[in-house]
């Protein structure tokens, strides 16, 4: 019988063979479409079987071989079709040419069997002969289609990322870049040319270490993973980005690279930043208002109370203000208050706190490192920076202030009550004549 009949009359039982064969490599949760997948399979052995009944000269068959659309018959079709439609379905390359070495293998075995007591014609071989270039057209068909339609869908894929504001990028499992988008070369002002291949330390030092631990993390806990991250740009602005990183798991479960994807936040953490400032200052001076500076009162108490150390805290009331305010106009006690803030912020170090709590009465914070002497001597620089001339508008305007020292943990031990021992005894200062300072006493509280 010559193998283009056994085909034809054996066709079903070879097409079951495969079908079981090709639901084997199918993981649980991919579909596959029986009928369509097998009705490509039917076409391509038809016309292998029309093909084998056929003389065909030596230059048509290197022509389909090569895919030529003149000489593509639907055995080409059906091929090209299987290689598009196993990528779709998730299919390993290795996975679609095992397919045809199977319904290569179950044709030649069904056939050989059918022949086992008849001996082999010549015209026989020549069957088999063409059957196996047929076959390997077949492959070569479907791979040039699975492959064409891979380049094409990566390339679909770079032209979105590359199109994306977001930078974009991947890992391969040693934690080198496999891939950047356009918006991650600019960034850095590489071509992608000259990231890829390379750790992120290579071209962020300052933030490559931390990165690379977390790409590792990633990879091993099989978990994604987010943070935040500034970078300097070339203008020597510092940008802010938050990122994820999620690992790329294969079917058999492990992890083949790791995605990332940031987005630049500044203008939002501007933002945010813009809105906890005004929360969190006086708008007319902009020192720390009072539920920021209660915060950070609350934290160097804690901090003396841990070290064994004081806190000192200075309560200022100008004297006079009121009148100035009154006989000068509103603009010119706006301006003597902003002018007060600067001044109050050169009297004492950058990192002590200086704050408006309300009105015309401003707090100061002196750490656990300064002693009794050093903080009459702030006090002291104090008084005579507010007695100085202010000359606003055109006016020469004259204060003075009152200021009441309480420690802590010798006076309160709560931010609200060291406020309220340093206020008692600024109230001595001022009834004893303004312009002078005076420390907790036990009178104060009486």
């Amino acid at each position: 019988m010559r193998l283009s009949d056994f085909i034809l009359d054996d066709l079903e039982v070879i097409l079951q063979e495969w079908e079981t064969f090709a639901a084997s490599l199918l993981e649980p949760n991919q579909r596959m479409d029986k009928i369509a997948l097998r009705d490509h399979v039917k076409e391509i052995l038809k016309a292998i079987a029309v093909d084998l009944t056929e003389p065909q000269t030596e230059w048509a068959e290197k022509q389909k071989s090569k895919g030529n659309s003149d000489f593509m018959d639907a055995k080409g079709h059906a091929s090209i079709t299987h290689g598009k439609e196993r990528l779709a379905l998730g299919f390993s390359l290795n996975e679609t040419v095992a397919e045809y070495r199977a319904l290569r293998a179950s044709v030649i075995r069904r056939w050989q069997k059918s022949l086992l007591d008849t001996a082999v014609s010549d015209v026989e071989i020549e069957d088999i002969i063409r059957f196996n270039e047929a076959i390997d057209q077949s492959i070569s068909q479907s791979v040039s289609s699975y492959t064409f339609r891979k380049e094409q869908r990566a390339r679909v894929f770079d032209s979105i990322l590359s199109s994306l504001p977001d930078l974009c990028f991947t890992f391969a499992l040693d934690t080198r870049f496999a891939y950047v988008n356009k918006a991650m070369s600019e960034l850095f002002s590489l071509p992608s040319s000259q990231i890829v291949g390379k750790k992120f330390i290579d071209i962020d030092p300052r933030n490559g270490a931390e990165i690379q631990s977390q790409i590792e993390h990633v990879i091993r806990a099989k978990t994604e993973l987010r943070g935040e991250i500034n970078h300097q740009n070339p203008s020597g602005q510092i940008e802010f980005f938050d990122y994820l990183l999620v690992p790329v798991i294969n079917q058999e479960g492990a992890v083949e690279a790791v995605f990332g994807m940031a987005r630049n936040m500044t203008e939002r953490k501007q933002r945010e930043d813009r809105i906890w400032h005004a929360a969190n200052h006086d708008p007319l001076t902009d020192l720390p208002n009072r539920r920021l500076f209660l915060d950070r009162l609350e934290q160097q108490m804690k901090h003396a109370s841990r070290n064994g150390s004081r806190t000192a805290l200075l309560f200022i009331d100008l004297d006079a203000f009121k009148e100035a305010n009154d006989r000068f106009g509103h603009e010119t006690g706006d301006r003597l208050l902003q002018i007060v803030a600067d001044r109050l912020r050169l009297c004492v170090r950058d990192y002590d706190p200086v704050a408006r709590l309300a009105g015309d009465e401003f707090c100061i914070i002196l750490d656990d490192s300064i002693d009794i002497q050093s903080i009459e001597l702030v006090a002291g620089k104090i008084l005579t920076a507010l007695a100085s001339p202010f000359y606003i508008l055109d006016h020469s305007v004259r204060i003075s202030a009152s200021i009441g020292i309480a420690l802590s943990p010798q006076d309160a031990s709560t931010p609200e009550d060291v406020i309220k021992k340093a206020d008692q005894a600024m109230y001595r200062a001022k009834m004893a004549g303004r312009n002078q300072f005076r420390f907790f006493t036990s009178l104060d509280a009486a």
